[in-house]
């Protein structure tokens, strides 16, 4: 994650307020030094103008005590050195050859202060440095928290996008399985890309360095998802204008069959009504010669009936089994239409559960953004105060620093005015250490003395232990020989005593 411009520029105020700090605390502290290190030149030489080694601080050193020779501290301890010198010239030689060095630097003890109390100076400049550096680790340490929560909350917000985007490609794929509610989706699809537009647009304002990327994706998304909508528009049209045309040949055709099973009807009943006709028309009771004439016609026409018979029942069958025909087909079309209206009710219920399910994700958009827009007012909140108390704390370390910069010139002011008394102690001193090394000296010589007696002695003494070391050898070898002599004269004396 890049780091936005606003976190960047405070980083680098902080950095810079820390660096200035520092260097002002520096250059303060060279300034102490140079003005305890230059302060004899003015007494010794009554010149009015003090100086400082440049060597000493470097470049900033000699800019600081360029800035310190111009202030108005040092002008007036140019001045308190200047009537100093004026008075000491007027004293006659006489008097001053009169005074003695040790009055004189008897009196320079009693009237300055010791060089201990510029220690705790020293040190509270250090302890107020290191105050001020833990005080930006805070505000650094403050500022990578916040940076932390708008992380967590950028986390969260493109994850939601993801959630958002596999709803809408869940969405997509049940819309291409069903195509009659893509009218119905295609919107909601819109009214979701608009609110991952408005989602971006929140995000927007937590993220600067993703918001380019975020809103050029969202964009081709929204191109790529409206020409999908296109092209399922179109083969839904297509499909919708065949299963019409399908629908309404059917019905043309349903017509068509019962229009003939009407005709069929009509015409079975008809051959049926000609049949009770002909044969309730044969009544008996004739005349033997209507009779005789009857049974001649009915033995010439037998087979012209049977033949009229058999044609009427054939058609009686074609019509019968063009009959269950139609209606084998009537059951066949009522079945499809059926099937066309189960589809399209699944469709259109399918339709509303997906506007349902687009309405629920509109009421969690909503919720999010007001989740967004609540939590940006408090972050904003939260920016705000921490502007405010930087600004605070800014003003008060600024009224700190010039109430300790007018401490530090009261300070300097009195401690140009003793630097001449250090000096009388720093000749004191140097006369004592001249004393002491003279005194050293004399030690030294006495010591060098002391071990050349050491050294005749034991040169004596070592001459004594040998030659004692001989004695003690000689006696030893004495002592053997009477031993073995003592042996000797006893084995002769104990030989008589054995023979016997």
């Amino acid at each position: 994650m890049e780091k936005s411009p606003e976190n960047s520029t405070l980083e680098e105020i902080l950095g810079q307020y820390q660096r200035s700090l520092r260097e002002r605390a520096h250059r303060s502290i060279q300034q102490l030094k140079c003005a305890l290190r230059e302060g004899d030149v003015p007494v010794g030489e009554g010149a009015p103008e003090p100086s400082c080694s440049p060597s000493v601080g470097g470049e900033d050193t000699g800019a600081a005590w360029h800035e310190l020779q111009h202030s108005h501290a040092v002008n007036q301890l140019k001045a308190l050195l200047y009537q100093q010198a004026v008075k000491e010239s007027e004293v006659s030689p006489s008097r001053r050859r009169k005074m003695s060095p040790l009055g004189s630097s008897e009196y320079e003890e009693t009237n300055m202060p010791t060089v201990h109390n510029l220690v705790p100076i020293i040190n509270d400049q250090s302890q107020y440095i290191h105050h001020l550096e833990a005080e930006v680790k805070f505000c650094k340490e403050e500022l990578s928290g916040m940076k932390n929560r708008v992380q967590v909350v950028v986390l969260d917000n493109e994850r939601l996008q993801q959630e958002l985007k596999a709803h809408r490609q869940e969405e997509a794929m049940r819309e291409q399985t069903l195509p009659d509610a893509s009218g119905n989706v295609q919107h909601s699809w819109i009214t979701a890309g608009e609110d991952s537009g408005v989602q971006d647009s929140a995000k927007k304002s937590y993220s600067h360095g993703n918001a380019d990327i975020i809103t050029a994706s969202s964009a081709g998304e929204a191109e790529k998802w409206k020409l999908e909508l296109e092209k399922l528009k179109l083969t839904y049209e297509d499909k919708c204008e065949i299963l019409e045309s399908q629908l309404s040949v059917l019905r043309k055709d349903l017509a068509e069959y019962q229009k003939n099973c009407e005709d069929l009807k009509q015409r079975l009943k008809h051959k049926e009504s000609l049949l009770a006709a002909d044969t309730s028309n044969r009544v008996g009771g004739l005349c033997l010669k209507c009779a005789q004439h009857e049974a001649v016609l009915s033995q010439t026409h037998n087979n012209v009936h049977m033949q009229t018979i058999e044609r009427l029942t054939k058609e009686r069958d074609d019509f019968m089994s063009a009959l269950v025909s139609a209606r084998a087909s009537v059951a066949g079309a009522q079945r499809r239409e059926a099937s066309a209206y189960e589809q399209v009710k699944r469709a259109v219920q399918m339709t509303e559960e997906a506007s349902l399910e687009k309405t629920k994700a509109l009421i969690q958009c909503e919720q999010l953004r007001s989740e967004l827009e609540r939590q940006a007012e408090r972050l904003d909140k939260e920016l705000a105060a921490q502007q405010e108390r930087r600004a605070l704390d800014r003003e008060a370390m600024r009224r700190e620093l010039s109430k300790e910069k007018e401490d530090l010139t009261s300070k300097m002011l009195a401690l140009s005015q003793n630097i001449a008394q250090l000096e009388g102690q720093v000749e004191r001193v140097t006369r004592e250490k001249i004393s002491a090394v003279n005194q050293l000296e004399e030690v030294q010589n006495q010591l060098a003395s002391r071990e050349m007696d050491v050294t005749k002695v034991c040169g004596e003494m070592r001459y004594q232990l040998n030659k004692t070391k001989m004695e003690k050898d000689e006696a030893e070898k004495e002592h053997r020989e009477y031993r073995t002599k003592t042996k000797r004269d006893l084995e002769i004396k104990d030989q008589p005593h054995q023979e016997f």
